[in-house]
């Protein structure tokens, strides 16, 4: 390669960035030292913005600088497409004075133990409906009542096809009133994924949730299979084309109610199926797998392994997963066996799912 021509160059620089994209500190290091890694760098650090980490005068701080840098910098305002920010009247005013049009995934975060005052609640919602936001996740939010809540939904929210709701406390829902005198339609969400375990989710159901939830194409429970989420997803088994359930729900080691081993041969339509499991367990997703019709249209098989797994185990299960032509994703959390890294995970898995890894359908994360 000649370093006279700029092409050849710049070609260099754009791979470097692609090389460093996933380390943003090394990333701005380099694009502040060299012109030439700036363009294609910026794509890479401003497609998803982060203000602080809750803590309220960094985070407004932080905001705050970024917008003034947007508004004099209005190219790279279309680079923008992932926010997250600390739910504050600081950040969230901040935030809706600027334009932001590929703005497509938006999470608001707060500490559990602070309520939501009206204030941000109305900034919230002024944010909420902006164009051309698809994708919403509020995070570590205590709201005092389901007005409040749906107050955050206040405006329309027709762009809006996926809500993420994770460690989330409504106070009072008892009297949450239903307001629509002119019968309007609600908005249909596409995906919904509920992740707070510690809390009750019995509000989802309730009349006055601003949202319809009859055709639902991708489902979350995170947690137990309830009464409330076994009728929500009674009422989208056809629509279902993403679901994800703990494998643990058929084992009456477990819960007082299993679900029957059939339960994901009810889901026509399933595609993508994440199932998370403890790794001693490993039968319990044997046992959901053999109740699905070998035939079923399935592409994607997503194993979330919470300890480590017994290598036989593991074998038996690559021979149910052997009769699905689809791929078959392990994921390793975090918090598997202490005792053991990641390399020693990863070739775990590997062995066991040998004929898998040969035919190209295994990918392990960790």
């Amino acid at each position: 390669m000649s370093a006279r021509s700029p092409f050849e160059v710049q070609e260099l620089c754009d791979y470097m960035v692609d090389f460093l994209h996933d380390d943003p500190a090394t990333l701005k290091t380099c694009a502040l030292i060299c012109t030439s890694m700036v363009s294609s760098a910026q794509h890479h650090l401003f497609h998803e913005v982060q203000f602080g980490n809750g803590v309220k005068w960094r985070d407004g701080g932080a905001c705050k600088r970024f917008c003034e840098l947007i508004t004099s910098s209005p190219h790279l305002a279309p680079l923008v497409c992932r926010v997250r920010a600390c739910f504050t009247p600081e950040v969230l005013g901040r935030l809706g004075e600027v334009e932001l049009p590929n703005l497509r995934y938006l999470a608001l975060f707060r500490p559990l133990k602070d309520n939501l005052a009206s204030k941000p609640i109305q900034e919230a919602a002024s944010l909420i409906c902006r164009r051309p936001i698809q994708d919403l996740k509020l995070q570590d939010l205590a709201i005092q009542s389901m007005e409040d809540f749906i107050g955050l939904f206040q405006h329309r929210v027709d762009d809006l096809d996926k809500l993420t709701l994770s460690s989330i406390h409504v106070h009072f829902i008892e009297n949450a009133p239903v307001d629509n005198p002119l019968r309007t339609p609600k908005p249909k969400l596409k995906g919904l994924s509920y992740n707070s375990v510690m809390f009750s989710h019995s509000w989802l159901a309730d009349a006055s949730f601003p949202f319809d939830l009859t055709a639902l194409e991708e489902m979350d429970i995170g947690g137990a299979m309830t009464e409330t989420w076994r009728r929500m997803l009674d009422v989208n088994r056809l629509s279902l084309r993403k679901f994800w359930i703990n494998a643990q729900e058929v084992n009456t080691k477990f819960t007082k109610t299993p679900v029957p081993a059939t339960l994901l041969a009810r889901l026509p339509a399933l595609q993508v199926l994440t199932i998370g499991s403890l790794g001693e367990e490993l039968n319990d997703v044997e046992i959901l797998l053999d109740g699905i019709p070998p035939r079923h249209q399935l592409q994607l098989v997503r194993l979330m392994l919470m300890t480590r797994p017994r290598e036989d185990m593991l074998q038996h299960l690559g021979t149910a997963f052997m009769r699905f032509g689809c791929d078959v994703e392990v994921a390793l959390q975090p918090f598997y066996s202490p005792d053991s890294n990641k390399d020693d995970m990863v070739n775990l898995v590997k062995s066991a799912l040998r004929e898998l890894a040969e035919q190209g359908r295994l990918s392990v994360l960790s």
